[in-house]
């Protein structure tokens, strides 16, 4: 063992000092390995990246898997508007509220577009909203850039809450969120509204949008209109194994509860379930051709400059065979050179990819401000970088130590 252990370290030793030894070649041979690998890890970077983005946006609009949304009707509705319609549409909602929480499903939400006019110091604006309950928010990846997100306690509040985007803020003025600005909402009665917090938007997102809390007092006369083909809304996120069962189970107890005319139906409406097989396959097998033949060039390149290397070194290679070195010696030194060098190699090279997409102005491009949560620089990035670092050290290695191994002591005398 203790023998073993010592031809090891004294090979790995070796190996190094030769590293040391031959400097100019080995950095000339490992240029093009850093840039392949420098290559390679933004690639893959930048797809890891890309693939969170996304899931994020997919998730934004359409939720986490698994989503479903829950929508009724009724035959005696007539043309939805009016007293009865919006009373059916309250008989809905706590049928589906029943439903929720009679199968423990912990995230539910209303999630209704709306239309409110707005009173700005410019005048009145109708601004489009969406009214939710407070599991909206991680159902749907809304992340809050300042101030506070609602709580159920903010149903009871005499001035309603709303969470407003940066162009809603910027139309009254651009005051601090921790203040609490008030907005009027006119209507039958006049609203007078606080807003609590601030959620992140795209910088494309140039009108003002809000959401207001379901069940409160500013949703108390907003009702969706089918004038512009809204309709209130109800979804559930539960889990992705049961979750089609669960949401049918709350649609049918809800339309057999409201009675004849009733016809209400659970759809699925994240990413996941409305694309079959994987949405984001076609953009791997794009990543993963463009990161192989990055690899295979970079190999090429440390391939020949190590076939040419050894050729010159012909003479080295014959006097340490004759001064006892083993053809295994040999083998393992010539391809631990290219492995180390490799390795030094691949680190640097992904320290240049994660100095790449670490940039602020790269990522915000990439992601175009979506909160995409992990790490800054992906971690499968890094560890593919120095993995593919090391495997085409050992690959480009492996023919050069063959080549060496078959060098006589004649050899070097002839040489």
């Amino acid at each position: 063992m203790n023998r073993l252990l010592t031809t090891v370290v004294g090979t790995v030793v070796e190996s190094w000092q030769e590293l040391r030894v031959h400097r100019g070649r080995v950095v000339l041979s490992l240029v093009g390995v850093t840039i392949a690998v420098a290559s390679l890890a933004v690639v893959v970077g930048f797809g890891a990246l890309a693939e969170r983005v996304t899931a994020a946006f997919n998730e934004q609009y359409g939720g986490r898997p698994a989503t479903y949304q829950v929508t009724g009707s009724s035959s005696a509705a007539g043309d939805g508007t009016g007293a009865a319609a919006a009373a059916d549409a309250d008989a809905l909602d706590r049928e589906l509220r029943a439903g929720a929480e009679r199968y423990r499903v912990r995230f539910a939400t209303e999630a209704s577009f709306t239309q409110r006019p707005v009173q700005f110091p410019d005048g009145v604006t109708l601004a489009q909203g969406v009214t939710v309950d407070p599991a909206y928010a991680e159902m749907h990846r809304v992340r809050i850039d300042d101030g506070s997100w609602f709580t159920e306690d903010d149903r009871e509040r005499l001035a309603p809450a709303l969470v407003v985007n940066q162009a809603f803020l910027d139309r009254l003025g651009s005051p601090d969120v921790v203040t609490h600005p008030v907005v009027r909402l006119p209507g039958t009665p006049d609203v007078t509204a606080v807003v609590i917090g601030r959620y992140a938007s795209s910088e494309y997102d140039t009108e003002p949008m809000f959401y207001q809390l379901a069940d409160s007092v500013a949703t108390a006369n907003a009702v969706a209109s089918p004038d512009d083909g809204s309709q209130r809304l109800f979804e559930v996120w539960v889990p992705e194994h049961d979750g089609k069962a669960v949401a049918q189970r709350i649609a049918s107890d809800a339309e057999r509860a409201l009675g004849p005319g009733w016809t209400v139906d659970a759809t699925r409406s994240d990413a996941a379930g409305s694309v079959d097989g994987d949405p984001l396959g076609a953009l791997r097998w794009v990543i993963a051709g463009v990161a192989v033949l990055v690899l295979v060039l970079g190999g090429l390149g440390l391939l020949n400059v190590s076939l040419v290397s050894v050729r010159q070194r012909i003479r080295e290679i014959g006097i340490r065979r004759g001064v006892g070195a083993t053809a295994g010696r040999i083998f393992v030194a010539v391809l631990l050179e290219n492995v180390l060098g490799t390795l030094v190699a691949g680190g640097v090279g992904v320290m240049i990819g994660a100095a790449v997409l670490g940039n602020g102005t790269v990522r915000g491009l990439i992601t175009n401000g979506v909160d995409v949560g992990g790490a800054p620089f992906p971690v499968e990035a890094a560890l593919i970088g120095v993995g593919s670092a090391l495997l085409v050290g050992a690959l480009a290695g492996f023919l050069p130590a063959i080549v060496a191994v078959r060098v006589k002591v004649i050899d070097a005398i002839r040489y």
